[in-house]
C-alpha cells in the first residue's frame, strides 16, 4: 500500500498513518490484479488499488481511496467506490463523508457520480507545495 501511496499522491500518508488505519472502527478494500512475471510462465497477484474507512455508528468517512498510477483511467476508482459503498449497506451504515482536495476534480466528478453531493469546505486545509487549498466536503445519505 505504501509504494502506491507514495507514487499516487503527491502528498502522501505515512506509513505509520496507514498502518493505524487498521483496526476495530476501520475496514478496507482492495484490487487485485494478476500479472505476469517476465522471466518464467507463471504470474502473480498484484495490489492496484485500496480504500480506507472509517465506521461510527451508522456513519462512515471514506479516509483514502487510491489507484495505482499505471492503473488509472480504467474504472478502477468506480469499482472500489461500488465496492465501499456495498459495504456500507452490509453495515447498516446510513451516512457516508468524505473529503477531497478542491484542486482533486477528477475524483470529484466520480465521488459525485456515486452520488455525493458537495456540503462545506474547509479552508486552506490540505498543504500544497505553494501554500495551502481548501477541503472539499461531500456527504450521501444511503437508503438501507
Amino acid at each position: 500500500m505504501l509504494v502506491i501511496e507514495q507514487a499516487a499522491h503527491a502528498h502522501p500518508w505515512s506509513r505509520n498513518l496507514l498502518a493505524d488505519s487498521f483496526g476495530e472502527r476501520y475496514f478496507t478494500g482492495s484490487l487485485w490484479q494478476t500479472v505476469p512475471i517476465t522471466t518464467t510462465q507463471e504470474s502473480t497477484e498484484q495490489l492496484v488499488g485500496y480504500f480506507i474507512a472509517d465506521c461510527v455508528l451508522d456513519e462512515s468517512t471514506l479516509m483514502n481511496i487510491c489507484v495505482a498510477p499505471k492503473w488509472q483511467g480504467q474504472g478502477l476508482g468506480r469499482l472500489l467506490m461500488k465496492h465501499y459503498l456495498q459495504q456500507c449497506t452490509l453495515r447498516g451504515i446510513n451516512q457516508c463523508w468524505l473529503e477531497v482536495r478542491a484542486s482533486n476534480i477528477a475524483a470529484q466528478a466520480l465521488y459525485a457520480a456515486c452520488g455525493y453531493q458537495e456540503n462545506g469546505r474547509r479552508r486552506h486545509y490540505y498543504q500544497t507545495h505553494s501554500g495551502s487549498e481548501d477541503a472539499v466536503l461531500m456527504a450521501l445519505t444511503l437508503s438501507n
